[in-house]
């Protein structure tokens, strides 16, 4: 019997509380308060890092400019490098790909591909070298 006093005795202590609040229409209002300027936390902005991303073949446009047909596969590796690619099942073809991402935007992307009889440079497929510049 004790505890049913002091259940109904809580409950009606709480919804005497509960009710007085919410019969007054207007709101306490608060003291407004405003930190010093020296104690600011203000979260500082946050760059995040963008690396370089630089894949493949880098060429240089005056050295693809002085491939010539009939030059060697040995002559054509000493002037602008191993290519990227060389396919065991197109011996034949020479690839130089090349795809960059420069600083997370700038995107350069250009493809090179020579073709070989035997030993010797046979056809020179520059379709593709847009992103390739002076620079």
């Amino acid at each position: 019997m004790k505890r049913l006093t002091l259940i109904v005795l809580a409950l009606t202590i709480i919804s005497g509380c509960s009710n007085s609040l919410l019969k007054t229409s207007e709101t306490p209002e608060l003291p407004k308060f405003s930190m010093p300027s020296w104690l600011d936390f203000s979260m500082p902005s946050i760059d995040t890092y963008k690396p370089s991303i630089m894949q493949g073949s880098v060429l240089e446009i005056e050295a693809v400019e002085r491939l010539q047909l009939g030059m060697s596969k040995t002559a054509v590796m000493n002037l602008i490098g191993s290519p990227s690619i060389i396919d065991p099942f197109h011996q034949y073809q020479w690839d130089y790909i090349h795809h960059s991402i420069l600083n997370g935007e700038q995107v350069i992307h250009y493809r090179l591909k020579l073709i070989f009889d035997e030993d010797v440079l046979t056809e020179i497929d520059k379709n593709e070298l847009g992103g390739l510049t002076d620079n």
